[in-house]
């Protein structure tokens, strides 16, 4: 597959960027756009995207003809894995948190290394596409306190610092190659991301967009179709779009 890259030094979002170029039919490639800075980054469920210096922000427009539309809602999954296999490689205590995120586990808690923001966009044909938001911490030397989640560096956690390009690459790649896996095996991809999601088996919070509780239990499974599977007291509760906290005792929140 041949993937194009770009990088720009201030953009407003990138994942904003590729979806107008999408809609105006200037895009119908498979393409990566990353830059140094975002004015008006956004992150899941319309929150804003915090910049942080030595940060990767990159976005991949990926063409949809051809991949049937019960397999669109596993992308962020596709994303999730393919960061998840270019990190793990520098650092072994790196798991997937449903839906999309990616996780350190260190001394009990975890911490968020990544998050992936998915979005469908059509050209003027009518055409669909994905454009799928990665913003991964590399060589951050800190983090803000006060986030939603905890939140960590692949620099902090190494030591050392990465050269943000060269992941790039290997993220880009990765993620298209798990999503050519999605298309081979949908049940298989939902294998995989159960074996390394730290969110299974523990006791969780799903709150609404609000903050309102959904509803608390053990995450129990994930279904073909994405959506997480919470054991309550009053029995099994399917969870499409939450946020999800881990209320295990000594696990930590996230």
């Amino acid at each position: 597959m041949q993937l194009l890259f770009e990088h720009a030094s201030v953009t407003d979002s990138t994942n904003a960027e590729l979806a107008r170029r999408i809609a105006s039919g200037a895009l119908h490639a498979p393409f990566c756009l990353s830059a140094d800075e975002q004015t008006a980054g956004r992150g899941r469920r319309g929150r804003s995207w915090l910049n942080t210096e030595g940060a990767l922000m990159m976005s991949l427009c990926v063409p949809l003809d051809g991949i049937a539309c019960e397999l669109w809602p596993l992308l962020g999954f596709s994303a999730a894995l393919g960061v998840h296999s270019a990190v793990s490689g520098f650092l072994c205590n790196t798991f997937v948190k449903w839906p999309n995120d990616v996780v350190v586990i260190k001394n009990g808690g975890q911490r968020k290394l990544c998050g992936i923001l998915s979005e469908l966009v059509q050209d003027p044909s009518g055409a669909p596409y994905a454009v799928i938001g990665i913003g991964l911490n590399v060589n951050c030397a800190s983090v803000p306190d006060g986030l939603m989640q905890p939140a960590t560096s692949l620099s902090i956690e190494l030591g050392y610092e990465l050269d943000i390009g060269a992941l790039r690459s290997r993220i880009a790649y990765g993620v298209f190659g798990e999503i050519a896996k999605t298309e081979a095996d949908a049940a298989a991809l939902i294998l995989r991301f159960c074996e390394r999601c730290s969110t299974l088996g523990r006791r969780v919070t799903a709150r609404a967009l609000s903050g309102e509780v959904i509803c608390e239990g053990e995450a129990v499974r994930i279904a073909s179709d994405g959506t997480l599977i919470i054991k309550t007291e009053a029995g099994e509760r399917s969870v499409a779009a939450a946020d999800v906290s881990i209320r295990d005792p000594g696990a930590g929140n996230g």
